[in-house]
């Protein structure tokens, strides 16, 4: 990453997370390029719908490598499995056969890990393996797109990375007890490794991550499209297209939150990303030397997020 400093000085970025409002609401994502935006994708939201609109990102946010080995359907299903819960009956008829493959083809993907745990432990992806049509899959569509990447997570999932000549590392400094804008948004740079400084109660990935890379790459403004917060998955594969309705996608959370991590709470009819996220936006984007913006229309499963800055798509794309 260090290469990259000051790379995109005064530039626009825009990140597309790739939330399902993106689909509902009939956004063209190739625009963005030709907007003259630097664009990045967020993990998941690599899919073959996206790769059909025609857009090739510049980079790919790869914080967590192991989330990369299944796209948002095949999430839900492995999380059905780690909670013992059967999705089929859920799942809208067509994508009912990928829940049957996926059990069919278990132990080749999927290992024991720590049961005594609880349920979110009790099987793991295996080293090197990823799904059909999952992120990492698809990444070999994106030979010219610069993937940002976690050093130390990578040989972890992937003993044989695929994709290291396209790929700029970062890693985490030492946990800081407290939040300090100015170190924050300011990495460590040690010798050529780049060190993000991680702080206590930053869950979400844009936060851990995004937000002081955009600040290091130099950008000027950042507009992110899709940032649904919400648990809804990401774009084709996002629950409003693959379960047979909302309420059985409510019934599916109400019965395996707890598949999805220890203190799963619910925030919301079961749909919005926790609380503290939406807390944490608010702080970060406050102090930011990046001006951050959400670009939002309304949509009955995208959440409202006050006192952030926001604009819709026409004023995000300009004339």
């Amino acid at each position: 990453m260090i290469r990259l400093r000051g790379a995109h000085q005064g530039q626009r970025a825009a990140v597309i997370f790739g939330g399902p409002s993106l689909l509902a609401l009939k956004f063209d994502v190739s625009r963005l390029q030709r907007a003259g935006f630097v664009t990045f994708l967020d993990t998941k939201a690599l899919t073959p719908g996206l790769l059909a609109s025609g857009l090739r990102p510049d980079y790919y946010l790869l914080y967590f490598p192991d989330k990369a080995k299944d796209n948002a359907l095949q999430h839900f299903i492995y999380r059905s499995f780690l909670a013992q819960y059967p999705i089929d009956r859920l799942l809208a008829p067509q994508h009912r056969p990928t829940a049957a493959w996926m059990r069919q083809h278990f132990d080749e993907y999927f290992e024991t890990w720590k049961p005594t745990r609880g349920a979110h432990k009790r099987y793991k992806y295996r080293t090197d393996v990823f799904l059909p049509d999952s992120p990492y899959d698809l990444l070999a569509k994106l030979p010219d797109t610069r993937i940002i990447i976690n050093r130390d997570l990578i040989s972890r999932h992937f003993s044989n990375y695929a994709y290291a000549a396209q790929s700029y590392y970062f890693r985490y400094a030492e946990r800081e007890p407290a939040f300090d804008a100015e170190k924050y948004f300011t990495p460590i740079e040690q010798g050529d490794d780049l060190l993000l400084r991680c702080v206590d109660g930053f869950t979400n990935s844009a936060a851990i991550a995004l937000y002081p890379l955009l600040s290091y790459l130099g950008f000027r403004e950042a507009c992110f499209f899709g940032m649904d917060m919400s648990l809804l998955g990401s774009m084709e594969y996002a629950a409003p297209y693959t379960f047979r309705s909302m309420l059985a996608f409510w019934w599916f959370m109400l019965r395996n939150g707890h598949a999805f991590s220890a203190n799963y709470k619910r925030n919301g009819w079961m749909m919005a990303r926790p609380q503290s996220e939406f807390e944490a936006l608010r702080q970060l984007w406050r102090q930011s030397p990046v001006k951050f913006v959400r670009v939002y229309e309304p949509w009955r499963y995208a959440m409202r997020v006050d006192d952030i800055p926001t604009c819709s798509f026409a004023e995000a794309l300009g004339p």
